[in-house]
């Protein structure tokens, strides 16, 4: 896939750049929480690239689900903070997104200066990728880039509609990302092995469909394996799963069962608590008053075979209970496995329930891509079009 993309011999020097990241991430107590390889860190990167090149730098991203409205609780100032750590220099913060205001700003930014535009959700406008709003953000800058994967899979204004407006570019982590993902649906190298856990079947299945016949093995685990443990008949107690994905798991396993790997054995307990008690137990003798919580030693040792023989390897989705680390063993294990195949395999990771168990192990950076998608990643691997993508294509 071939798109407009920054090129080192840009003349950028004085140019008004107005910079899409995805900075939406937990902020606690006022502070925005990414890790050394978060998003705010790794958008970073590419706002440093422009400032070293002189270009004067405004930076937009969405916080949160405000629904149109100004809510303080999702105010950009914490991930203006981050940045300003990480850039060592001050991020000045607009009260609005655009008007009168945002504009004295962005007349007052020299060469290698960043402002920071409020929470484009703030207005209604950025979800309806509203031309006029996109003509209001146009007025600000001389040029677009997008730089957030995680959401062009959203059709809004700050993604699409400004493509229009502004002559548009791609920029390094989103380049990047594209790039890989890309050579993987143009030539994935076999054995291929697909590891797929977390909760939602839905967002799951279309990824095994489009895959299904270049894939050689597919890893299944996280309270997807439960549900297809129920389709099998199987007894699954307590445990957590999409009720209305077992349907749709039948017909999966009817056409692919030869290619999908389950547990054969599972850790359970009787209560959702870290102190409580582990067993672990084959997989046909889950009691009604348990719960599955993670793979078990022989369903790991095989999953850890198969990728230590595989080319190919793409994982998405959490392998067990991970909102308690007691319970997150067996994604501890495939993450390391994974992260030992890279340079011998083409490794790709994603999903935002998995990065902090990765940045945990020091692993972030032992992967050949770890994406900063979630939805955007999974629609992407399922074949689909992403707008925010689309619009920056030669």
């Amino acid at each position: 896939m071939r798109l407009r993309k920054l090129r080192s011999d840009m003349k950028l020097k004085g140019k008004r750049v107005l910079v899409r990241i995805d900075a939406n991430v937990p902020i606690k107590k006022g502070k925005a929480i990414d890790g050394p390889h978060g998003r705010i860190a790794r958008s970073a990167v590419g706002i440093n690239w422009l400032l070293q090149r002189g270009a004067r730098v405004i930076v937009m991203t969405h916080l949160g689900r405000p629904n149109g409205r100004r809510v303080s609780a999702y105010t950009v100032k914490p991930v203006a903070k981050r940045l300003s750590g990480l850039l060592g220099g001050k991020v000045k913060v607009a009260r609005s997104v655009v008007g009168p205001d945002v504009h004295k700003l962005v007349e007052q930014l020299k060469d290698g200066d960043v402002l920071m535009l409020e929470n484009v959700r703030f207005d209604s406008r950025e979800k309806e990728n509203a031309p006029s709003y996109a003509s209001a953000l146009a007025k600000l800058a001389d040029l677009y880039v997008n730089d957030a994967f995680a959401v062009s899979h959203r059709a809004h204004t700050s993604l699409d509609a400004i493509t229009s407006e502004l002559p548009s570019y791609a920029g390094p982590l989103l380049a990047n990302e594209i790039s890989v993902l890309s050579k993987l649906e143009a030539k994935a190298r076999n054995p291929f092995v697909l590891t797929i856990g977390g909760l939602k079947m839905s967002t799951k299945i279309p990824i095994m469909k489009h895959f299904a016949s270049r894939v050689d093995k597919v890893l299944v685990g996280g309270a997807i394996a439960t549900a297809f443990l129920v389709a099998k008949g199987l007894e699954v107690g307590r445990s957590a799963y999409e009720h209305e994905a077992v349907s749709e798991a039948k017909k999966v396993l009817a056409r692919y069962e030869s290619k999908l790997l389950l547990p054969t054995d599972v850790v359970v307990v009787k209560a959702l608590r870290k102190d409580a008690r582990q067993e672990v137990v084959p997989i046909d003798a889950v009691k009604p008053t348990q719960r599955i919580v993670d793979l078990g030693p022989n369903t790991i040792a095989r999953y850890k075979e198969l990728i230590g023989e595989a080319k190919t390897i793409v994982w998405n989705g959490p392998l067990g209970y991970c909102e308690i680390s007691e319970f997150c063993g067996a994604t501890r294990s495939i993450a390391g496995a994974i992260a030992d195949r890279t340079g011998k395999a083409t490794t790709i990771v994603g999903g935002g329930d998995t990065m902090p168990v990765i940045e945990k192990l020091g692993l972030a950076d032992q992967y050949t891509l770890l994406s900063t998608g979630g939805g955007a990643l999974l629609q992407f691997l399922a074949g689909e079009k992403l707008p925010g993508i689309e619009a920056l294509k030669l």
